[in-house]
């Protein structure tokens, strides 16, 4: 079996276990804005070092090393990953697969229905998620059953200290936008067409549409952000190429990526890995950062 892995480690790493959820250990050395950011499940997130700024619906929310950040399935959220003066921002995120939220079945402990923020990490749930992070990690040296109740035993733990998730409750519409979102993301490389997810869904692929517009989105337009979310998770992840990266979200060609993810994030992949910019109390790059960026590309 793998050796436990060391979330205080200052590598960049992640490890996906379909059916139980996936582990990453996110490194950023800028300090930058993420508009409408969409975690593909519900999960925690527990900070290192930096600081961790969420907004959500007119409310603020400041995480610094040691606090932990509870996220819900479902939301979105504009966020700011903020490097320590001496340091990149690290964190370790865990999410949770929506079937094994349920499947756990917990009653203890308030639901989580929107953003909760803790200050200090609590011992027993930080301990939990090393062992499930090498649950995770271990892939076939370790059988399913026993990967999934570790991974539960951070939802215990969390419970005991009064914080639940929850499965979604989800209409029809949400549902079907949540299976889509899931199914993208397990194969986000695949030449995806609104006929074949419209097949995988049991529907019409007018149908799917209406749908779709219905939410406020498209087809097209779902892809590009799915893919992204993924490729913004790679970068922040794994020590991967860009060029990588953008064959495994679907690009053949690297500058067509770079644009995709530029248009969706307001910045280019490079600003992950090591590029310093600048930014407003908001967020906001100045026109010195943006220079910066560009000339980056």
């Amino acid at each position: 079996m793998r050796t436990d892995p060391d979330i205080s480690s200052s590598s960049r790493r992640m490890y996906r276990r379909a059916g139980i959820g996936d582990i990453a250990h996110v490194v950023q050395h800028s300090r930058l804005l993420c508009r409408r950011f969409a975690p593909l499940g519900p999960g925690i997130v527990l900070v290192q070092s930096g600081r961790k700024i969420v907004r959500h619906r007119g409310e603020e929310i400041t995480i610094g090393a040691g606090g932990l950040l509870l996220i819900p399935d479902g939301v979105d959220f504009d966020l700011i990953n903020e490097p320590a003066p001496d340091a990149p921002y690290r964190a370790f995120a865990l999410n949770f697969d929506s079937d094994l939220i349920t499947r756990a079945s917990i009653a203890e402990g308030r639901p989580i229905r929107e953003i909760r923020a803790i200050e200090n990490t609590l011992p027993d749930v930080e301990e939990a998620c090393r062992r499930a992070m090498a649950a995770i990690a271990a892939g076939n040296d370790l059988p399913d059953a026993i990967a999934a109740a570790r991974v539960s035993e951070v939802l215990l733990w969390l419970a005991s200290y009064g914080h639940r998730f929850v499965p979604p409750a989800r209409s029809e519409r949400d549902d079907r936008m949540a299976r889509l979102r899931k199914a993208i993301a397990a194969d986000p490389a695949c030449a995806w067409r609104a006929a074949d997810a419209a097949s995988l869904l049991c529907t019409s692929e007018p149908s799917l549409r209406r749908h779709l517009a219905a939410a406020g989105t498209s087809f097209r337009a779902l892809l590009v952000d799915v893919r992204m979310s993924i490729a913004l998770a790679l970068l922040q992840s794994t020590d991967k190429p860009v060029t990588v990266i953008a064959l495994d979200v679907g690009y053949d060609s690297p500058s067509r990526f770079s644009a995709r993810f530029r248009a969706r994030f307001d910045f280019p992949p490079s600003a992950i890995r090591g590029h310093r910019h600048e930014f407003d109390r908001n967020g906001i790059k100045s026109d010195r950062a943006s220079a910066a960026a560009m000339a980056a590309e």
